[in-house]
C-alpha cells in the first residue's frame, strides 16, 4: 500500500505517517509513505508513487488542496485512488465530497477516526471480494 500525505504542519505530517505505518503493518515505510509539505511537492509525489490513499490538507502554502482533488480524481494513473481531505474547516465538507474527495477528516485530526477510514474500506473490499 502506498500513500502521499500533503501537510504543511510538519509534526502532523510525521504524526500521521508513523500512525499508519503502525496501523498498516507497513514494511517498507520509505518507500510506502510519504509527508509533502506544499501542494507542489505533493502533486509530484502522487505522479511518482501513483499512491492507494491521499491525505490532502486544504490550506498549503502554494494553494487550496480542495482545488485539486478533481484533478487528482481524474488523474488517468490514479484510478481507485481514495482521497482524504483534511480541514478545520468544516464547511468545506460538503465542496470536498462534490470535488470527488473519499473522506472528509476534521482538524484536528483524530486518529480514532483514520483508523476507522481503513476499516471501513477493508470491509468494504472484502465484502465486495
Amino acid at each position: 500500500m502506498k500513500i502521499v500525505i500533503i501537510e504543511d504542519e510538519k509534526d502532523l505530517g510525521v504524526l500521521m505517517r508513523n500512525f499508519l505505518v503502525r496501523q498498516l503493518n507497513i514494511k517498507s515505510p520509505d518507500a510506502s509513505v510519504k509527508v509533502a509539505s506544499s501542494l507542489s511537492e505533493g502533486l509530484q509525489c502522487i505522479y511518482d508513487m501513483n499512491p492507494d490513499w491521499i491525505f490532502i490538507d486544504n490550506n498549503l502554502p502554494d494553494g487550496k488542496g480542495i482545488n485539486e482533488i478533481q484533478r487528482i480524481k481524474n488523474a488517468n494513473t490514479l484510478q481507485g485512488a481514495k482521497i482524504v481531505m483534511m480541514s478545520a474547516m468544516t464547511n468545506l465538507k460538503e465542496e470536498a465530497f462534490k470535488n470527488g474527495a473519499d473522506y472528509f477528516l476534521d482538524k484536528p485530526i483524530s486518529f480514532v477516526e483514520v483508523r476507522s477510514i481503513f476499516s471501513k474500506n477493508n470491509n468494504n473490499r472484502e465484502g465486495s471480494a
